[in-house]
């Protein structure tokens, strides 16, 4: 790490612009959740402490991931790094986020009935899954991530890509919207009606998680099932930390699976504890 403190300046290191960028995100959230309030509606709650501290931890993990050492180990040197990184953007972040929103303020930000109609789509539980892990997979075919690190917007333009698509595919788990009906696990709609944003029932999201999961193993193998790292760009940048290629490439994935692992156990767990057998028929 003293080689890069050494060798870059301070916004190379820590970025100022997203830190910038968190700053106008926490005044907007206190601002909307404070002075602003009443023009959502009357007698809104106060948001409560509780999400206060997940919405602020969900910045100082996106600034974690985008703004900090992190970022630049994950640019220019380490496979291990980057899946750091996209283990903070997809499976830390979006849990805080979502659980740092009131139910208030995200039924009145998504009134619109453009929005509203981008994120019935985008958070429908069967859309949502294959999205992201589809995203993720493409993100880490060789020949993709080689290109996109030679070019640092297209790197942070995935970056964010992935960070959405992980924000939906949490979002039929955590949705913070109020629940109107059940949601079901099902592409199939009526005519005329669209899925409903709210979360999916407790018996869907025990389905929902293990196939998550399952879906994201191939990738993983693939990447750790080799006797020669195959990122080129990773394989010719200096090797700052003393770790050869191939376990840099191993050790990004263990990070990123025992994150997925980690996570997905949890909110498993999280919904068996709350389930019994009358979700399956809400």
């Amino acid at each position: 790490m003293a080689y890069l403190f050494q060798h870059y300046n301070f916004f190379a290191l820590w970025h100022p612009e997203v830190m910038l960028l968190v700053i106008i995100l926490a005044v907007v959230y206190f601002q909307l959740g404070g002075p602003l309030r009443e023009r959502f509606g009357d007698n809104l709650p106060d948001v409560p402490t509780l999400q206060k501290v997940y919405f602020m931890a969900a910045l100082a993990v996106f600034y974690l991931a985008m703004g900090t050492p992190v970022k630049l180990v994950a640019d220019d040197y380490l496979f291990a790094g980057h899946m750091v990184q996209y283990a903070l953007l997809s499976v830390v972040l979006p849990p805080l986020l979502l659980a740092g929103i009131p139910q208030w303020m995200m039924n009145a930000l998504w009134k619109t009935g453009f929005w509203s109609r981008v994120l019935r789509v985008a958070t429908n539980p069967p859309f949502a899954i294959i999205a992201f892990n589809v995203i993720f997979s493409g993100i880490e075919y060789p020949a993709f991530l080689d290109a996109s690190l030679r070019n640092d917007w297209v790197y942070v333009l995935e970056s964010y890509i992935m960070l959405f698509s992980a924000i939906f595919m949490w979002w039929p788990i955590m949705a913070p919207v109020e629940k109107k009906q059940n949601r079901h696990l099902t592409v199939v709609r009526k005519r005329g009606q669209m899925p409903e944003l709210a979360m999916i029932s407790r018996g869907y999201q025990l389905v929902y998680i293990f196939f998550n999961f399952d879906l994201m193993m191939p990738a993983l193998v693939y990447i750790i099932d080799t006797s020669t790292p195959f990122y080129t760009f990773y394989l010719h940048a200096p090797r700052i930390f003393g770790i050869s290629a191939l376990a840099d490439q191993q050790l990004g994935v263990l990070i990123m699976g025992l994150s997925m692992a980690t996570a997905y156990l949890s909110a498993f767990i999280a919904s068996y504890a709350k389930y019994d057998d009358s979700h399956w028929y809400e």
